[in-house]
């Protein structure tokens, strides 16, 4: 019999090989009935108390969340929790009853739909993550009307999820956690993406994971036999003996690999004739962190501060920004943490004042951009991560940088918050190291000016290809035009790096390209002496960097930069 193929977004990388375990899904039947006006308020108390009751069921779990990631899986339930204490959830199926005389069932599914609309008419990744929060949350207020339980269904709790291959129409990151603990050895979605919280929750277990396959649940039977490949975004389904056995044995490579790459750990980072390399680790949460101390990291290149705006579906106070911003500097025990201001707008909407209805929102307001033009969200930001400065060395990065104005008013206004924290006696750090992110070409064009007022660049491959080559990365009928070897933006990568060096300042490297194996002998051949990638694939790069010849590849340099190879990875290979 020969093997169906099933293709989604590859959302966590790895292979996996086991039976399938269908979960039962939030999509059941929902009652629609009129209700005579004098039944209307019990109705309401009814929604009331369903949504009570899922709260209450939310925070029992919370606190009683164990493991590795129980901060990370915390997060996420909290973040449901305001969800639920919105005025969209909390009030506006009471106005669906109180208007339509309906039962509390249909009014929330009337409510859903209009958030679900409201989120499709946006088109963008991290609003279709949203998407997967309101459908967890409103499944969670429809189990306490119904009396149903949605974490999981009664087989899945009461066996050993051992040598099982998870299938599901969406996850919580909670179960996909507890999943893992019973043994899971990967997991399939309908619904969901590479930004989903399921999906970050999966690459910190390092766990296989490919979402967004409409219909899997219909085409995959439950205890089949499958074939999970992450890293492709690929299910197999009943495979026979060869691909089997080819998988057992790429499974079986892939983890002697990661067992010999442990021995790197705590090693100094260089090449063959003994030129070091700094490897600094993106991250967005504490098993992030936790991972780049471990795997040896300089410190962290890019932490992300939006997830904590996205989690919170609004500007989060000051305080609070300031506890997240604390908690990573102390985690990193001394190591320097590099937080990059607000990156909302283009794929990551937040309603903070802007036009929600932006023609060309990629060449919008984003980044930097945004930030400066509401002043306020960004003191508010920068007082908090001066606080937490203050508790070990932090460096700041600007998003979507473009020219010298944004520079000097972003350091009139720290230098002004400074003033501030000191004039009302809380402490804050100070001379924080200012970087920008090289993202555009009018910022690599102008990178040598750039340089002379930053202190450090970083270079963001997935948004320089991006403008460079007019191609939407999100597209993905533009697939065979989005190319980070074309030379052009190979050109500009090289120019920044060049500008870094004339002015004596640091580059990095945080796209895509930094943490691909693949690319680290081009990019050293270009000069690349900094790069900042996913803590999960670290030790792969040290072990390529300590492969190669710096001098030898530095030779290439030029050729590389002629346009001339049509295959320019394999003029730098061994």
């Amino acid at each position: 019999m020969t093997a169906l193929f099933l293709t989604g977004a590859a959302a966590s990388r790895g292979i996996a090989l086991g039976t399938a375990r269908l979960l039962e899904g939030n999509d059941f039947e929902v009652p629609e009935f009129n209700l005579p006006a004098d039944e209307l308020p019990a109705e309401i108390d009814r929604y009331r108390r369903a949504v009570f009751d899922a709260r209450m069921t939310l925070k029992d779990m919370a606190d009683n969340i164990q493991g590795p990631l129980a901060h990370e899986v915390t997060e996420f339930l909290d973040a449901h929790l305001l969800m639920m204490e919105d005025a969209a959830l909390s009030e506006g199926p009471l106005e669906f009853i109180r208007s339509r005389s309906v039962n509390a069932e249909w009014a929330l599914k009337m409510t859903r739909e209009q958030l679900l609309d409201a989120f499709a008419a946006m088109e963008d990744e991290y609003l279709k993550s949203r998407v997967d929060d309101v459908n967890q949350v409103v499944g969670r207020i429809m189990a306490a009307l119904t009396k149903r339980d949605v974490l999981l269904n009664d087989a899945a709790k009461a066996d050993s999820l051992i040598g099982r291959v998870i299938v599901a129409d969406e996850l919580e990151p909670f179960e996909l956690s507890h999943m893992a603990e019973l043994g899971a050895l990967g997991f399939v979605s309908e619904t969901g993406g590479p930004l989903s919280h399921a999906s970050i929750i999966a690459r910190s277990l390092g766990l296989p994971y490919v979402a967004g396959i409409k219909g899997a649940r219909q085409m995959i039977n439950e205890g089949a036999m499958l074939i999970l490949d992450g890293e492709r975004g690929i299910v197999l389904i009943a495979p026979d003996a060869e691909r089997i056995e080819r998988y057992t044995e790429k499974q079986a490579e892939l983890r002697r690999r990661q067992h010999a790459l442990v021995r790197l750990r705590g090693l100094n980072c260089q090449t063959k004739d003994f030129c070091t390399i700094r490897l600094w680790a993106n991250a967005e949460h504490e098993a992030d962190l936790r991972l780049a101390r471990e795997n040896g990291a300089v410190g962290v290149g890019l932490y992300r501060t939006e997830f904590i705006f996205l989690e919170h579906g609004k500007e989060p106070s000051e305080d609070e920004q300031f506890a997240d911003y604390q908690k990573a500097v102390l985690a990193m025990e001394g190591l320097p943490l590099t937080i990059r201001t607000l990156d909302i707008g283009a794929d990551k909407k937040l309603p903070l004042g802007q036009n929600p209805n932006e023609a060309n929102p990629a060449l919008g307001l984003r980044g930097i951009r945004l930030s400066l033009s509401f002043m306020e969200i960004f003191r508010t930001q920068l007082r908090a991560i001066l606080r937490a400065a203050h508790f070990g060395p932090v460096k700041l990065l600007l998003p979507m940088l473009g020219q010298v104005n944004d520079i000097v008013r972003t350091r009139a206004l720290i230098a002004q918050c400074q003033y501030e924290l000191e004039s009302e006696g809380i402490a804050c750090g100070k001379n924080l190291p200012l970087g920008g992110m090289i993202e555009v070409p009018a910022a690599a064009i102008i990178a040598p000016i750039l340089a002379r007022e930053l202190d450090f660049l970083s270079i963001g491959t997935n948004d320089l290809t991006q403008y460079t080559l007019a191609v939407d990365r999100g597209n993905e009928w533009l697939d065979d035009w989005y190319n980070p070897l074309h030379p052009a933006v190979l050109t500009l990568i090289s120019q920044t790096i060049d500008a870094g060096k004339a002015a004596g300042k640091p580059v990095s490297l945080c796209g895509e390209m930094a943490g691909e194996a693949r690319y680290t002998r081009l990019l050293l051949a270009l000069g690349l002496t900094d790069f900042s990638m996913h803590p999960r694939v670290l030790l792969e790069v040290h072990e390529v960097i300590s492969q190669c010849d710096f001098r030898r590849l530095r030779l290439l340099k030029s050729e590389i930069l002629s346009g001339e190879h049509e295959d320019v990875l394999r003029l730098v290979a061994d």
